[in-house]
């Protein structure tokens, strides 16, 4: 792996990693002026940005306008130097959406946005990326090709994806439990946790990883390589599982 597919798998790994993202648009109101807000964003499978907002709330009546969008997400800090950690910025045109399959896969990723289904203003979006602009901290810069940050779409489709989660969930909450226990024991700064079955619920499954939730949190857990279809997924999550229950 060269330095800017490390770097294109890092940006990745980062925008997986969060998912409250500020959306910059060009205001109507100010007549042109940048203007930022805040939402809940989730990849596609392949890299583009899905967000649901209300057709009154400033962002979307800028996009409606002029629908140039640059969204920003970063690895925040509660101590230290803020420019030290990894921040993303995706740019490029965004458009509504008609898709039950993502809409399905949103509210699976973020259970309180389906409640908005009763308000009938609201939209899902999404940005086609064009430019992606990557800071993994000092000295790690890059400007990254779209064809360096695209993914394939897996060989799983929507249905599919859907049938692992909730396999996962129903028939395998204790491994769910464990590796979330184990992944953040290692890798966090929080020690110690335990977790009962039942208690953390798969949310995602992507050719990179999966989205655990506990306590209305979320983490996502990343695969060793990319998984291409369903088979490698299954070796992946067994493999971890097995790594959770010796640890």
């Amino acid at each position: 792996m060269n330095e800017r597919q490390h770097a294109a798998q890092q940006a990745r790994a980062l925008a997986q990693r969060n998912s409250t993202a500020v959306l910059s648009t060009l205001s109507k109101k100010l007549g042109g002026m940048p203007f930022g807000s805040v939402s809940p964003v989730m990849l596609t499978d392949e890299g583009h940005i899905v967000f649901y907002v209300s057709d009154i709330a400033q962002h979307a009546r800028n996009l409606n306008h002029d629908n140039r969008l640059s969204v920003t997400l970063y690895d925040s800090t509660d101590k230290g130097d803020q420019n030290t950690q990894g921040r993303l910025t995706l740019s490029g045109h965004a458009q509504v959406i008609d898709n039950n399959d993502l809409a399905e896969r949103y509210y699976q990723r973020f259970p309180s946005a389906e409640g908005y289904k009763k308000a009938h203003d609201f939209k899902f979006w999404q940005l086609n990326v064009e430019h992606i602009r990557f800071i993994g901290g000092f000295g790690e810069i890059f400007w990254l090709e779209p064809n360096e940050w695209l993914l394939s779409a897996p060989e799983w489709d929507h249905k599919a994806a859907l049938g692992m989660i909730t396999h996962m969930n129903e028939d395998h909450a204790d491994a769910c439990a464990l590796i979330l226990q184990q992944q953040l024991n290692q890798h966090s700064y929080e020690k110690d946790n335990t977790f009962e079955a039942g208690s953390v619920t798969m949310r995602s499954v992507y050719p990179d990883g999966f989205h655990l939730s506990y306590d209305e949190r979320s983490i996502f857990i990343p695969f060793e390589a990319f998984a291409t279809n369903g088979q490698q997924v299954r070796q992946h999550l067994v493999k971890m599982t097995h790594q959770a229950r010796a640890a």
